[in-house]
């Protein structure tokens, strides 16, 4: 467990990943099968839940819900010594006996209203599988790759290559000059949200220098200072958020129109109201941000409260 208590969704991860059990097969289906083991399904990518959250299966049940041959991954073992797994189900689930047990559900639905230990352990399964959907082939030779290790693990069987899981660094910063912060809209975002801005690392580039550039690209403002404040474990698809204050010299903004679509500044007790259900701005708008699970909702809430 943490020292420090992480306040974004998918962060605190609960359980052992016990790493050192990855290439023991022979404990990982003794693991599978043991009469503790709990196992999350997933199906393109979404986790099967109910009204309740997560439904959770004995691991022994995993060949008649996926068959043997699903893709199936270690995600680590709690306090009690019972290990988790997950495991993709390709079949149809009106066929089997789940059908009315709950439903495949999309995972940023889910991740509103799980509790934070479920999230956390289906959000770093779902980001695994994502990961392993977009490497089913060897980027060195181009030969198919099987997954090993208890799903932490692809081999190339003709190069010999090994590739493991990645995750993406992202910048993601709140603006700030004074008692005024920046948020900015895309054209794809629900009328009236607006949140943090953000970015890809780009190679040759410390996490400073990568806020500066997309805080000049986006909105124009130059940066003068950067706050590290936290991370938080962003499986979509497979990302590091990195969530950052960046003192900005002056409010002037000038709106890359390709990225950003409007971009404004707001008070603390604007902000304050935005992530509290909204506030409205002079000229009558409703402006919000985004909900408590996105790392852009603690950013702010964080500001407001005085980081």
């Amino acid at each position: 467990m943490p020292l420090l208590r992480n306040p974004n969704a998918f962060a605190d991860y609960p359980l052992d990943k016990a790493g050192f059990r990855r290439r023991d097969s022979a404990w990982l289906a003794d693991a599978l099968a043991h009469e503790a083991s709990q196992l999350a399904l997933f199906r393109k990518l979404n986790p099967f839940c109910n009204e309740d959250g997560v439904v959770w299966f004995a691991g022994a049940a995993r060949d008649a819900l996926c068959g043997p041959e699903a893709n199936t991954v270690f995600l680590g073992v709690d306090g009690d010594g019972r290990p988790y797994f997950a495991a993709e189900m390709t079949r149809d689930p009106s066929d089997s006996f789940i059908a009315d047990m709950g439903a495949f559900e999309d995972m940023r639905a889910a991740a509103a209203r799980l509790s934070d230990r479920e999230t956390s352990i289906v959000g770093c399964a779902r980001a695994l599988y994502e990961w392993h959907g977009r490497h089913s082939h060897c980027s060195n030779c181009g030969a198919a790759t099987f997954i090993t290790d208890g799903g932490w693990r692809r081999q190339c069987p003709a190069c010999k290559a090994e590739h493991f899981p990645k995750v993406d660094p992202v910048v993601i910063m709140l603006p700030v000059r004074g008692d005024r912060c920046c948020l900015g809209r895309q054209a794809r975002f629900p009328r009236g949200m607006f949140s943090a801005l953000a970015g890809f690392v780009e190679p040759g580039e410390s996490l400073e220098e990568a806020c500066a550039r997309e805080v000049k690209e986006e909105v124009g403002l130059d940066t003068i200072d950067v706050r590290y404040h936290f991370t938080q474990p962003w499986p979509f698809p497979h990302s590091l958020m990195i969530g950052l204050i960046a003192e900005v010299a002056d409010e002037a903004l000038t709106l890359d129109q390709d990225e950003i679509d409007e971009a404004i500044w707001l008070t603390r007790e604007e902000a304050r109201a935005a992530i509290s259900g909204g506030c409205t701005m002079p000229d009558g708008r409703k402006v919000f941000a985004p909900p408590p699970f996105a790392i852009a909702h603690q950013l702010v809430k964080a500001w407001v409260g005085g980081a």
